[in-house]
C-alpha cells in the first residue's frame, strides 16, 4: 500500500480519503479480506489490523506487519455471541452467561477451542480468544465473512491507534504497515482495550474479597487483562448472581 492507497470514510467528516456508508464500507472490506488481504478497521475500543481468521497466512502477516513473535496468540472478532461460542469446546452455562449478557462488548473470552475453530487463531496450548465487538461495521464483516483474526494496529510494544491522522504520517512512522490492504477511518475511538478473562475447561467458581472477585481454586476464571469490565462484575455473572 502506498500513501496515495485508497483510504475509506465512514465518519460524517472525514480528514480525507472517500467518505462512503456502511453498506459499501462492509462490502469493500469483505472484498479485501476474501482477497487474503489485510484492513486496517476501527472497533468499538481501539484500531486494529485485521485478516479472515481461517485464511492461510493471514496471522502470520498480522505478525510481519507489527514485528511481533508469531506464535503470540491473536484475538478473533465475531458477528454475534452466537457465532463466537461456535468456537469454543462445548462452554459451559457460566461461560455462555458471560458471553450472552457482555457481548457486544469490551469483553475477550479464552477458553479451549472447539475442534472447528480455525487453526491460525488456536494457540499452542488449544485455546482461543473471542470477542463480540459493539461496533456494527466489524460485526457486519464477520457476518458475511466469518470471525476475523485482529491485532491492535501499533507495532509491538507500541501505544494502539485511537485516531489516525494523516496516513503518510502514520506510514513514516510505522514502515510495516505499508503492507495492509485498506484503511478504514471510523474517527476517533474510545481508546480503552478490552477486558480479556480465561476460562479453562474445567470451571469453578468466584469469591469474593473486599468488593473484589476472586479465583476461588485453580480451575476458575482469571482476568488476564484488566479492562472496561471490572473483575467483580464478572464474578457476579459467574456465580449467577446477576441475570
Amino acid at each position: 500500500m502506498s500513501v496515495a492507497a485508497r483510504v475509506i470514510s465512514v465518519v460524517a467528516d472525514p480528514s480525507g480519503g472517500d467518505d462512503i456508508d456502511l453498506e459499501a464500507a462492509v462490502a469493500l472490506v469483505a472484498e479485501v479480506l476474501v482477497a487474503g488481504g489485510t484492513v486496517l478497521i476501527p472497533t468499538d475500543t481501539v484500531y486494529g489490523l485485521a485478516v479472515l481468521a481461517s485464511g492461510i497466512g493471514g496471522v502470520e502477516a498480522l505478525a510481519r506487519i507489527k514485528g511481533r513473535d508469531p506464535d503470540k496468540p491473536v484475538a478473533v472478532l465475531v458477528a454475534s455471541p452466537a457465532q463466537g461460542l461456535e468456537l469454543f469446546d462445548r462452554p459451559g452455562e457460566a461461560l455462555t452467561r458471560l458471553a450472552s449478557a457482555l457481548w457486544p462488548g469490551p469483553l475477550t473470552l479464552v477458553a479451549p477451542a472447539a475442534t472447528g475453530a480455525p487453526a491460525p487463531v488456536v494457540s499452542a496450548s488449544g485455546t482461543i480468544g473471542v470477542r463480540c465487538p459493539d461496533h456494527e461495521l466489524v460485526r457486519r464483516v464477520a457476518e458475511a465473512v466469518g470471525p476475523l483474526a485482529v491485532t491492535s494496529a501499533n507495532p509491538a510494544g507500541g501505544e494502539p491507534l485511537v485516531r489516525l491522522g494523516p496516513l503518510s504520517a502514520l506510514i513514516e512512522a510505522w514502515a510495516a504497515l505499508s503492507e495492509a490492504s485498506l484503511v478504514v477511518d471510523g474517527g476517533p475511538l474510545h481508546g480503552t482495550a478490552s477486558t480479556v478473562v480465561e476460562v479453562p475447561a474445567a470451571a469453578g467458581g468466584w469469591s469474593e474479597r473486599s468488593g473484589v472477585a476472586v479465583r476461588s481454586g485453580s480451575d476458575g476464571p482469571r482476568v488476564l487483562r484488566n479492562g472496561p469490565i471490572s473483575a467483580a462484575a464478572i464474578g457476579d455473572l459467574w456465580r449467577g448472581s446477576v441475570k
